[in-house]
């Protein structure tokens, strides 16, 4: 069974109309999203609170429905621009459609990610929902490269370190791992790793490898 990326809240009680909704929903998807746009995964550091956006994933929906909370997503400016108006289903394919992380999980069913930060889709769904809200454009496959390659050079140095840690001066070891403890802070505001686990931060991967920096 294909289980949510993301457990979705109650949300607000109150009713939310179209003038209303933002107001009333971000607060509360911020904290169901862990503050992570829905689509492309990017933390909200990366962005101006005023680009944390709430996103209608059926926005055919009309009038009532269209505003519950069930439909809102949280989404940084650039999936919002880009989804846009986009059906949740192809009316030309309906093995295309949308997927909603709060019903199930995009990784690694539909979508898995490759060494250059690349999402491949899996299944017409996974294509679908990559090429809708462009989440192939450079300028989300690059970040994800280098936080995976910054995450793997991470892991090289940690295994270096642990390998001449019986030769090197206790000093030089300590040296190196408060440098990369700095460096796995910055990978924070990163995007998260897409494995064969799901998705993971680069600290969680990181520890999966052996690595602990405490």
């Amino acid at each position: 069974m294909n289980e949510p990326r993301v457990k979705r809240g109650p949300g607000t009680k109150s009713k939310m109309t179209k003038a209303t909704y933002r107001k009333k929903a971000l607060p509360h998807l911020l904290k169901d999203f862990n503050a992570h746009c829905a689509y492309c995964l990017d933390p909200s550091e990366l962005r101006h609170p005023s680009q944390n956006h709430v996103e209608h994933f059926d926005c055919k929906l009309k009038e009532r429905q269209r505003h519950q909370y069930a439909n809102l997503m949280l989404a940084c400016a650039t999936c919002n621009m880009c989804k846009h108006d986009k059906p949740v289903v192809n009316k030309f394919n309906p093995e295309q459609r949308l997927l909603n992380c709060t019903k199930e999980s995009e990784f690694c069913l539909h979508i898995k990610e490759n060494a250059r930060g690349e999402w491949d889709p899996q299944t017409p769904a996974g294509y679908y929902h990559i090429h809708a809200i462009g989440l192939d454009e450079p300028c989300h496959s690059k970040k994800r490269f280098m936080r995976r390659q910054l995450a793997e050079s991470l892991l090289k140095l940690y295994t270096t370190a642990i390998q001449y840690l019986g030769q090197n001066p206790v000093a030089i070891h300590d040296t190196i791992m408060a440098h990369s403890k700095t460096i796995v802070e910055e990978l924070k505001n990163l995007p998260p790793l897409i494995t064969d686990d799901g998705v993971i931060s680069v600290d969680e991967w990181l520890r999966k490898k052996g690595v602990n920096f405490n």
